[in-house]
Parts: structure tokens; sequence; C-alpha cells
């Protein structure tokens, strides 16, 4: 389409007309190469202040959403704060016989009050059979929300331990309810982020090493979303857990925050480092061909971010809890990915490209090389693009 339309399709705008002239894109990139530690230390101290706040990180299972303060939910919260924690949902013990035989009630008993003296366990209702006798129930009332991260403790913890003891032989004990549900959902939890954050890691880590043919720019660059995604989170938790005093972040939170501000971060950087790589296949310092890349590229990151980052930013005033943290997370993520990281600390950042020069795109040596013949138009247009309207007075490394 744009072949087709050619300089018509901006019409009114008749900028593409006029001499280009030097935009703020240009005068970030010629005082980003004449200060490129100064950018690099200031931006690792603001990631690293955020990822700080991933202390005491704790995930958030619960299932009681926001939505608007109607009468229904009004008493239901009056109700709530007028029985102990653990009455309106109980975790059931369920029990049967290995060998399917009907069960008998002094056994029972017997686990029930073992059951009593478990920490946190505020009362234990009288063992209930089954209409056959072949199973039995004894609803445990917890002293916290069955919610809370107390009561799912409790339930992979000294519970399990306690039936793993007292439970009369012949004998087999499930436990069951919210809290025994969200003690099994974070263990799943857990041991997807184990798999999902290496595997996905190592394949973008593989994809970048193809797409940049260097081994030292795409480590760099992966340990600079890494920290971008460590100063998201950690944004998050101390906003939401530490400021606004909730349970935790929402449990999805980190996945959803690895899949898009990760990929995401990474589309960027990619984009700016392949044009670095580029524009270094050039004669002439690496530092003027950071300028000219962080230039040319920096308009369409930061556009591209705030779009992106604004239609996020309207899911943190939704009633929802977890899609306010989701909202606000995934908002800050893409600004600091686009702006912070692939503005300011690509190749994995432009500063880090000027102070190693060449050096980055180990072990290949652009620019060490003959130019290519090119047509000569083209020439001329790259003669004529070098000549920048400021001068950067460092040597290349």
């Amino acid at each position: 389409m744009l072949a087709a339309a050619g300089r018509k399709l901006y019409w009114p705008s008749r900028a593409h007309r006029r001499e280009p002239r030097q935009g703020a894109g240009a005068r970030f990139a010629a005082l980003l190469v004449r200060r490129p530690l100064a950018f690099t230390l200031a931006s690792i101290a603001l990631l690293g202040t955020l990822s700080a706040g991933l202390i005491g990180l704790t995930m958030d299972y619960g299932q009681g959403g926001g939505g608007p303060r109607t009468a229904a939910r009004a008493t239901a919260a009056e109700i709530s704060r007028a029985l102990p924690a653990g009455v309106a949902d109980p975790t059931s013990v369920y029990l049967r016989a290995t060998d399917n035989a009907p069960l008998t009630g002094r056994p029972l008993d017997g686990l029930a009050r073992d059951l009593a003296q478990v920490p946190g366990i505020g009362q234990v209702a009288a063992p209930v059979l089954s209409e056959n006798g072949r199973a039995a129930r004894i609803d445990l009332f917890p002293t916290a929300d069955a919610q809370s991260v107390q009561a799912r403790e409790l339930v992979s913890g000294p519970l399990r331990a306690a039936l793993a003891k007292d439970t009369p032989a012949g004998l087999e004990a499930h436990v069951g309810g919210t809290a025994a549900i969200l003690a099994d959902v974070s263990s799943a939890v857990d041991h997807d982020l184990r798999l999902v954050f290496p595997v996905a890691a190592g394949l973008i880590a593989l994809i970048l090493v193809l797409l940049l043919r260097s081994l030292l720019a795409p480590l760099i660059l992966l340990l600079c979303v890494g920290l971008g995604f460590a100063a998201t989170l950690g944004a998050a938790t101390t906003l939401f857990q530490h400021v606004m005093h909730r349970p935790g972040v929402d449990f999805t939170l980190p996945l959803v925050l690895f899949l898009f501000v990760v990929a995401l971060g990474t589309d960027y950087n990619i984009l700016i480092s392949d044009r670095i790589r580029e524009e270094m296949e050039r004669p002439g310092p690496a530092r003027r061909a950071v300028a000219r890349a962080v230039r040319h590229t920096t308009p369409a990151i930061a556009t591209a971010g705030l779009v992106l980052a604004g239609s996020f930013a309207t899911l943190a005033v939704t009633p929802s809890p977890s899609t306010q943290q989701v909202g606000f997370a995934m908002a800050l993520g893409i600004l600091l990915a686009a702006f912070l990281l692939s503005i300011v600390l690509v190749p994995a950042l432009p500063a880090l490209a000027a102070l190693l020069g060449r050096g980055i795109w180990w072990p290949l040596r652009p620019g060490r090389t003959a130019p290519r013949p090119q047509p000569a138009r083209f020439a001329d247009l790259q003669r004529h693009e070098d000549l920048d309207p400021y001068r950067i007075g460092a040597t290349d490394r």
C-alpha cells in the first residue's frame, strides 16, 4: 500500500518535502554517546531500586475479585466478619478404608481429636459417615481465611504432617476445600515458572544469537531484559503489597509479565540493536554509529511503547484487584522496556555499545573490512546522512 500510494499517503502534511532538522532523538543520541557511563549507571541504579521491591514477595491466590458494592456483597461481608475466619469455608478431610471395608466411629473420633491439636485449627466437627459407611468426612475450621497464605501453609505443612502421623492404619486420607485447592495451584504455578522461565530464555537467546550473529550482545540484551522484568515485578510488589497492604501480588502476574513485557522488550531491543550493528558495518567511529541508530529508531520505539502502555493502563482503573495489578504492571513494564532499556540500555544498550565500541559484537568485528559496493545514488544518501547536525568528539574504541 505504501509503495502504491507513495507520498500522497501523508497528505496533507508536507514535512517529507522539507530538509529534515535535528530533533529530540538526535539531541538525545548526541548526549547519550557523550555520557554513556553516566546513563548506564543511572539506568541500572533505577532498575535495581525497583527490583528491591521483590523482597518479601508473596503470591495471592485469593478468588475474591472486585466489583460493584451491591447489597448482596455488603451482606456477605458482614456475615464473614461476624463468623470465625474458617467457618464460612472449612477444610475437609475425606477418609476411606484401603480395603473398601465399612468404617467405624472410634478411629475417626480419635483422628478428629488429634487434628484439633494442630496449630491453626480452630474447631473440628464430628466425623460424618457416608450412606454406605465406606467413607467419612471431617470438617476443619482454620483460624485463618481459606484464601490466605496462612491457610495454604497450614494445609501443605502441619495438617499434612498430622494426617501422615495420626491416620489410623488401614485408612487413607485426602484433604479438600478451597485452601487445599489453592495449595495445589501454588505448587503447580511454582513448578511451571521454574520450567517456563529457563526454556523461554534459552529460546530467546538462540534467536538473538542467530539474528545478531554475536555472543556478547545477546547475553547483555538478555541480562537487561531480565533486570527490566525484575524491576517491573518489584514495583508492582511495592505498590500493591507493601504500600496498599494487599495479601500479595496476583499469582498470574509473573507469568503474564514474562510473556508480554519480556517478549515486547526483546522485540524493541532487537530493533535498535540490529540497527546499531548495521550502522557499525559502515566505516567510522562506533559512537557515531550508535548515535545514528538511536536517532533513527527512537521515534518508532517511543511511539509504539506509549500507545501500548496507554492501552494496558486502562486496565488499572477497573474494580477487579487482579486486573488492576496486570494493568499497572504491564504499562510500567512496557514503558521501562521501550524508554529505559531499548533507548538507553541497548544493544543490549546504546550507551554500553558506545563504551565497548565494535567489541560488543564479538566474535564478529563489523566495520573492520572494506564496505560492500553500493549504487551511486544510495552512496550519495549515505554521505549526506554522515553530515550530522551535531559533532561527537569521542574517539572510536
